[in-house]
């Protein structure tokens, strides 16, 4: 059957070039850069082939200029101690936003009650560039994927399973900020992903680090990576949809390219019609979502 799908360009090679960002992990995980927290995290994110590059910026040791993380299309920030300046990251981060960088923030940089554990300064002063209302709490305890709310959305391209562990780490809310809206929850229904009113702006809600850091975190064998890496791609592109498969922003030979690669490997981000296998019938709402184009 994948031989029914034409083959647009013979050098596949281009479209891995095409879709590659440059991403960084902007987080208080732990006092060390070289702890497992970070880099079993940069690990996932450069296995998954989708970057050009993935930097680690410990924020309990130093905090970016704007110059610096403009560097980056997007970055993802949680914490597991306190960052060195959370006041100063908070106006940096609004900065970044502000210039049309994309930012994925989790668990417990976007749910801490703990003093200074969050994202401070104009970050939560101004509601705009929260999603989940912040400083809310933390739910602990096993819970898995539960309503997929957007199954099109390109952050969940894919995902079928996820599995937060024992622990399942999550904010204790399901209320968002306004104009953000959910796009899959837990089991028990609190916020696993959601976007915001500006879609360069990211929430998970779990804890990044999987369970090769603590066996209490998430389950590694469910989807939890394609959720990190997706959300990373999404802030990036700033919104988009399905058809834009290598996540720039535009509709190319490059996402046709992609989509092959995709499909010739097995994975399931090509399964377009949702039936959990690919078939020719996964090119045909492919080339359908391509020829309509991305709002």
């Amino acid at each position: 059957m994948k031989k029914l799908i034409p083959c647009l360009l013979a050098t596949a090679g281009l479209a891995a070039a095409a879709s590659a960002q440059d991403v960084a992990i902007v987080a208080a995980a732990s006092a060390s850069s070289t702890g497992t927290q970070f880099t079993e995290v940069e690990r996932i994110l450069v296995e998954s082939a989708r970057f050009d590059s993935v930097t680690v910026i410990n924020t309990s040791a130093v905090t970016p200029t704007l110059d610096e993380l403009l560097a980056f299309d997007s970055i993802i920030i949680w914490t597991n101690v306190t960052p060195i300046n959370p006041a100063l990251l908070g106006d940096t981060l609004a900065d970044y936003v502000d210039a049309g960088g994309g930012v994925v923030v989790a668990v417990f940089a976007n749910s801490s009650t703990t003093t200074d554990r969050d994202i401070s300064g104009r970050w939560r002063a101004n509601p705009d560039y929260e999603v989940i209302v912040a400083r809310s709490g933390n739910q602990s305890g096993l819970a898995t994927l539960g309503t997929i709310l957007e199954p099109d959305h390109p952050i969940m391209a894919g995902v079928t399973t996820f599995s937060g562990g024992t622990s399942s780490f999550r904010p204790r809310v399901t209320a968002l900020n306004p104009g953000a809206r959910a796009i899959a929850e837990w089991s028990d229904g609190r916020v696993l992903v959601a976007i915001g009113a500006n879609e360069k702006r990211v929430d998970l809600g779990f804890y990044p680090p999987p369970n090769t850091v603590s066996a209490s975190f998430w389950d590694i064998s469910t989807d939890g990576d394609l959720m990190l890496v997706q959300a990373l791609l999404f802030a990036a592109g700033g919104g988009g949809c399905r058809a834009d498969v290598d996540g720039d922003g535009q509709l190319t030979i490059f996402d046709f390219l992609e989509f092959q690669n995709l499909f010739a490997m097995g994975d399931l981000r090509a399964d377009f019609d949702g039936d959990g296998q690919l078939t020719i019938f996964d090119f045909l709402q492919f080339q359908n979502e391509f020829a309509e184009g991305c709002d």
